[in-house]
């Protein structure tokens, strides 16, 4: 992806800090330099590799990433919904009319296969069906009367054979996301919390960027990828171009003169601030206990 002048900008600040020849829009687009060309090799690497080494609180981004099928609602493409007892994957993003139109607008895309169980249908032993968000094999053949009583008279069975994993569901993680911070079971994620060793604690895993999980709904949070760089935070900006410089120093300095010197000192500084950030993230994000400010005013 081609570099902005924003971003060009960052790059000769880490330039300037080994003491290499600075870049343009232009060069960096075109040159064969090897400034120009280990800016753009190394440019989008060093910043999502810094985004996924930390829960920096810009990046961090909710989304209700499976739920019911709402009218009058946007969706993007990351999103899954439940209709009819069927899942589906928002394939365009899009701001939703009736069912109905959506579909015929192929705005979804079917992940099950499995159909949604109807009344007064033939059913023959072994149909799998699909109902509450949950799947059905068949033991008896039967012409289905109310779901709840032809459960009730065994002719079904909860199955979890789709999709073929230990679990019931997956899903995949937004494309932009590089790093799943908080799985929220809607079921069950308070009281894993509470109770760490219960079995429900260990209904979800994460493989290949799919979360793979028991639930029919799932909301998350994640750490996206903010490529804009006027929404960093101040300084995460200062290690990107400290850690972007540690990175262009061997391939554009080799071992001169002071390189040694020059790395311990780029060390350094991404260490304390590394460590700065931690702790300020930290303060920002603790919410709890009362305010000592704010009570004193009334003190």
């Amino acid at each position: 992806m081609a570099l902005i002048q924003a971003e060009v900008d960052l790059a000769n600040q880490s330039l300037g800090r080994i003491g290499a020849h600075q870049v343009t829009l232009a060069s960096v687009t075109a040159s064969t330099r090897p400034e120009d060309v280990q800016v753009n090799l190394h440019f989008d690497q060093s910043r999502n590799a810094l985004l996924r080494s930390y829960e920096w609180l810009f990046a961090k981004t909710r989304l209700r990433l499976v739920s019911g099928w709402l009218t009058d609602t946007i969706y993007t493409t990351d999103q899954y919904v439940w209709q009819s007892g069927l899942l589906y994957k928002c394939a365009v993003a899009h701001t939703s009319d009736v069912f109905a139109t959506d579909l015929t607008s192929v705005y979804w895309t079917l992940q099950s296969t499995v159909s949604a169980w109807v009344t007064l249908t033939v059913y023959a032993v072994g149909d799998v069906i699909t109902t509450n968000a949950l799947y059905y094999k068949c033991l008896t053949a039967h012409t289905a009367g109310t779901f709840a009583t032809d459960l009730a008279a065994g002719k079904w069975v909860a199955t979890t054979t789709k999709p073929t994993n230990v679990f019931g569901y997956n899903y995949d993680l937004p494309a932009n996301s590089l790093r799943l911070v908080k799985n929220f079971l809607t079921d069950s994620w308070n009281w894993s919390e509470r109770h760490p060793h219960s079995d429900q604690y260990h209904r979800w895993e994460l493989e290949t960027n799919t979360i793979l999980t028991d639930d029919d709904e799932v909301d998350i949070v994640y750490i996206d990828t903010v490529d804009d760089t006027t929404k960093w935070d101040s300084l995460f900006t200062d290690l990107f171009i400290a850690r972007l410089a540690k990175r262009l120093l061997g391939p554009l300095t080799g071992a001169g003169p002071g390189t040694a010197s020059l790395r311990d000192d780029l060390n350094l500084e991404i260490k304390t601030l590394t460590r700065l950030a931690r702790v300020i993230g930290s303060q920002e994000s603790n919410n709890s206990g009362s305010s000592d400010w704010n009570n004193a005013r009334y003190s």
